[in-house]
């Protein structure tokens, strides 16, 4: 029943109050008023919350449509066709399964202020689709197997999406989204999961702006998280946008003013975030781990960026920018094959006594302090700039605990002086972080490549190998090691100098 005789009474109950207070305050006057408006308010409140539960087994839609707004549907365990909601509803559908075919939303929610919660949605070309709605909440259901998006937002603003599991939608090569937003703002998108979707753990496109995206797990995907087209202001913190086949977080295209925090991306395939024509966002406090091409990549007019206190590490290209007037700093650049690339203006400090970033190659000291790293004594930052190319320098590198990928512990040249034709015992020893791949060493006089080299391999602690000076003119040379390891660290270290004669009755 919707309506029962406690109801009824209660309702009294609250009329006969409100009567008595308000002529205990006289009949007039602003205070009776302003009781007269906090009364209106909570009795409102109350008229939505006192909305009848209805149990429904059979038949959902029918449900739906009988009820009134503000009724709760506790939907039991079962097999449900699709629905569609035009009316504030509260739906609970622990066990229940919602399934549609063809071309259709599994649910569609046509209403403001409707609430669904923990359903099994699945193998509709949409699963829970809403249509320019307000103020719903779309909690703890399940939503798999959709031919496009398993949750979609169009033109829905000030919505909850928190709690879902969003996974393996649009594998069919149509609509590839675990959760899709479009024009679309003010929304909070959080606690999900977004796992192996044909593209997107989330996407955000066109022009979708304010929404915070918080705390969700968005693996598996092509992309954990991708904003296309003029996507503004929102917040993205706390998700998990790790072990993508391209990349943790992708923006392009006028997608500016983003807040990106304190967010992981590790082991994505090619870039953990990738920036494309879209400035003025803030990157701070990421984890940007182990992704296999760029750890960060910000191209093509992507231009004022604020880049710092990130940690990036342990890919091919630490940073890459083909783009100009950002700002880096207060970062951690560690253990990458290429710790930065700059074919832009940019800057890689904040100035001192801010400072720069943290190089994990650099190889500087600290023994002088001040503005001009001329006044005697320590300040935590390298004593020369940490160069980045031609043009780009970090003129504050941050010291602490620096080390070389390779180093050379010990080496050994015997003989060092020998006739043509004679050879060179080479003996190194080499400490490296991951497993060498090759190590040789070539002859060099006056700066130019001679004929001939060794190849050095392991025996016991040391790599050993023979160099022949058979193809060698009469002269001084120099005994270089190359040494690469399986990440594609490198490593040139002169070994010595040998003299080489002409053997005995030739010139």
């Amino acid at each position: 029943m919707k309506t029962n005789h406690f109801n009824q009474l209660r309702g009294k109950i609250r009329y006969v109050s409100f009567i008595n207070l308000t002529t205990a305050l006289g009949h007039g006057g602003r205070l009776r008023n302003i009781v007269f408006c906090i009364f209106c308010a909570a009795l409102l409140i109350a008229s939505v919350a006192d909305g009848a539960t209805i149990q429904v087994s059979s038949n959902l839609q029918a449900a739906i449509d009988a009820a009134s707004a503000g009724d709760t549907l506790q939907v039991a365990p079962g097999a449900y066709d699709k629905i569609t909601i035009q009316k504030s509803l509260n739906l609970e559908g622990p066990g229940a399964v919602i399934r549609a075919g063809n071309r259709d939303a599994c649910i569609n929610v046509e209403a403001d202020n409707v609430r669904i919660t923990g359903f099994i949605v699945r193998d509709g070309f949409y699963g829970i689709k809403l249509n320019s709605v307000v103020g719903c909440t779309i909690a703890n259901n399940t939503v798999i197997h959709c031919a496009q998006p398993g949750i979609a937002l169009i033109f829905s603003n000030s919505n909850i999406i928190t709690g879902n599991n969003a996974s393996f939608n649009g594998l069919g090569g149509e609509g590839w989204y675990g959760i899709y937003l479009s024009n679309s703002n003010d929304n909070l998108i959080t606690n999900n999961v977004a796992y192996g979707n044909g593209a997107y753990g989330i996407n955000l496109f066109p022009s979708c702006s304010n929404n915070t995206i918080r705390g969700n797990v968005l693996q598996g995907n092509m992309y954990g998280l991708y904003m296309f087209t003029n996507c503004a202001k929102n917040i993205i913190e706390f998700n998990d946008m790790s072990r993508n086949t391209n990349s943790g977080l992708d923006l392009r295209f006028n997608c500016t003013d983003n807040l990106i925090l304190n967010n992981s991306m590790v082991d994505n395939t090619v870039a953990g975030l990738s920036l494309l024509e879209s400035g003025q966002n803030t990157i701070k406090g990421n984890l940007i781990r182990g992704n296999g091409r760029y750890g960060l990549q910000i191209q093509s007019s992507s231009d004022g960026n604020t880049i710092i206190y990130n940690n990036i590490s342990d890919s091919q290209t630490g940073i890459f920018l083909d783009s100009s007037k950002n700002q880096i700093y207060g970062n951690s650049i560690a253990d990458n094959v290429i710790q930065a690339e700059d074919r832009g203006i940019n800057t890689w400090n904040a100035g001192y006594p801010a400072g720069g970033n943290l190089w994990s190659d650099y190889q500087g000291r600290d023994e002088m302090q001040g503005p001009g790293q001329n006044v005697p004594g320590k300040d935590g930052f390298g004593d020369t700039p940490y160069k980045i190319s031609e043009k780009a320098s970090d003129e504050y590198p941050v010291m602490g605990n620096q080390v070389k990928q390779i180093s050379l512990v010990s080496q050994d040249l015997t003989p060092t002086k020998v006739s043509v034709g004679d050879s060179i015992t080479i003996k190194a020893k080499l400490k490296s972080r991951y497993e060498l791949s090759q190590v040789t060493a070539h002859a060099f006089q006056s700066g130019k490549e001679a004929e001939g080299y060794s190849r050095l391999v392991m025996s016991g602690d040391f790599y050993l190998g023979s160099f022949s000076t058979a193809l060698l003119n009469p002269g001084k040379y120099e005994i270089v090691l190359s040494v690469t390891d399986a990440r594609g660290f490198e490593l040139r270290e002169t070994l010595g100098t040998v003299s080489v004669t002409a053997r005995g009755g030739f010139s």
